[in-house]
């Protein structure tokens, strides 16, 4: 008899990394949205699954279940090695092992893994059930501290560095930093199911609030679970003041620096602000937005990209667009601000908190 774990707890032991798991879904199912800490290993790729999928529809259940079998059987050695190693990892503890909604796959993946002499359990409604799990998170109550700021003032950095347990670092699940500026070199954006997973297992278990940097509710092409987005939006904030030169630093770091850093061409990576600045027009308006593209156009036509030659753009956008944006929200929301001091107090104030 093949032994059941319920979705809660399959996600605190995934959680807690004590234990090995293993989703046997095809690659492809796993790719649009799977659990972090979990490892992918077929028990049917996706030739397979579709293959079988195809035969159940024309020919019913049992000549599906009799393909699956024909094309797994030769390779069921070979698979069943492949899970006993992810199992490794954990010798001690069963391997667990779901697929989607915890049925005959995962079921036959569990039996075999048993045969060859490794323990393991069966997730019990599979990632479906690990999925509704996850998304119940964001429904129950839970206190948050904000951590807010003009652009470029450093609450990116703070939030990265800042030594406790209580964080999520939003922009870094969702690798994009939230602007119209914000996509990260080298990195996609995950689903947005992926993007949701991630973020439930980093809310799973905290009894004290927990540090988010201020997000809009649209990330990029992903956007924050609207019940998430509320709790923000009325929880206190730590305030991170910086003046606009130290500002401005930030943003010519972030933006030109380090993408030339990563091997972007210079006129490329000028063609890719220019577009940035473009997608902002309806509210830079006409003559700002050229001027601003303008700018940035001769920063990169330098022989040697320097901050000097960037400043100029860079204060104008954040002056006369981040920072208004950033001053209307401020009185619109009239959050409470529980602390506001420069990066090395809020540093010391947020750690304070968490002793």
């Amino acid at each position: 008899m093949v032994s059941l774990i319920s979705s809660s707890e399959a996600v605190d032991l995934i959680l807690s990394g004590t234990h090995p798991s293993v989703d046997v879904r095809s690659e492809g199912e796993f790719g649009k949205a799977s659990v972090p800490g979990m490892k992918n290993a077929p028990i049917l790729n996706d030739l397979e699954r579709h293959a079988v999928g195809i035969c159940y529809k024309v020919e019913g259940q049992q000549n599906a279940i009799a393909l699956g079998h024909k094309l797994v059987d030769p390779q069921r050695d070979a698979r069943v090695a492949e899970w006993v190693d992810i199992g490794s990892l954990h010798p001690d503890s069963p391997l667990l092992v779901c697929c989607w909604r915890g049925g005959m796959r995962s079921q036959f993946a569990t039996e075999w893994i048993e045969a060859a002499g490794r323990e393991a359990v069966r997730i019990e409604g599979g990632y479906k059930a690990i999925r509704a799990e996850l998304m119940s998170e964001f429904l129950k109550p839970r206190s948050f501290l904000i951590l807010s700021g003009r652009t470029g003032s450093g609450k990116t950095e703070l939030l990265k560095h800042i030594q406790i347990r209580e964080k999520i670092d939003i922009e870094d699940l969702a690798a994009h930093r939230g602007s119209s500026f914000g996509k990260m070199i080298s990195r996609c954006q995950p689903s947005q199911a992926m993007f949701e997973n991630a973020m439930s297992l980093g809310l799973r278990h905290h009894s004290r609030p927990i540090l988010l940097e201020d997000e809009s509710k649209v990330i990029g092409r992903l956007h924050l679970p609207e019940s998430l987005f509320r709790s923000m939006s009325s929880s206190p904030i730590v305030q991170l003041e910086a003046s606009l030169a130290d500002r401005s630093e930030t943003i010519y770091k972030d933006y030109v620096v380090e993408p030339l850093q990563h091997g972007i061409n210079p006129i490329g990576l000028a063609d890719q602000l220019a577009e940035s600045v473009l997608a902002l027009s309806r509210k830079l308006g006409g003559a700002l937005t050229d001027k601003i593209i303008k700018l940035i156009r001769s920063g990169f036509s330098r022989d040697e990209q320097t901050f000097v030659n960037h400043k100029a753009w860079i204060e104008i956008l954040l002056s006369d667009y981040y920072d208004r944006a950033y001053d209307h929200a401020s009185a619109r929301n009239h959050r409470k601000v529980a602390f506001k001091g420069n990066y090395e107090e809020c540093r010391e104030w947020i750690s304070s908190q968490y002793v």
